[in-house]
């Protein structure tokens, strides 16, 4: 076998491997669990526009995620901050992010990948242009 047969052989089993990965990714997602179900304010129908402002900025975890790309636009929620993983009031501070849409089976990807009810809440926020957006916050005792 040649050299470049090799090279396309692996560029085409990478490829396969990136694509189940990605399309299959309800594998490695944690179930939808009663607790996932109770804790999500009743969405509506979509689209559905989600303020990411951690791991859901990256285009490519939104793919990963979602399973279809989502575009974005910059965005800025004014009263938090950022703080690690989460996000907390702060009057005085305006958090920046980006801000996507996705339909109802993708707002269950992104409850699932947040875990939904076990780890993060999803609250309705209104950002710095007046619109609305769904965003995901830690679940803490304070």
């Amino acid at each position: 076998m040649t050299l470049l047969r090799r090279i396309s052989l692996a560029a085409v089993l990478l490829g396969l491997t990136l694509w189940v990965g990605i399309v299959h990714l309800p594998v490695w997602l944690p179930p939808v669990t009663p607790a996932i179900i109770a804790a999500q304010p009743e969405p509506g129908h979509g689209p559905h526009r989600v303020f990411g402002y951690a791991t859901l900025t990256s285009p490519a975890i939104r793919l990963a995620v979602v399973g279809e790309v989502t575009p974005a636009q910059e965005a800025r929620l004014a009263g938090f901050r950022r703080d690690g993983r989460d996000m907390r009031p702060d009057q005085d501070a305006t958090l920046s992010g980006v801000v996507f849409a996705v339909d109802d089976r993708g707002l269950l990807r992104l409850d699932r990948y947040e875990r939904l009810g076990a780890l993060y809440r999803r609250d309705s926020v209104t950002l710095a242009d007046g619109s609305h957006a769904w965003v995901y916050r830690l679940i803490r005792d304070d």
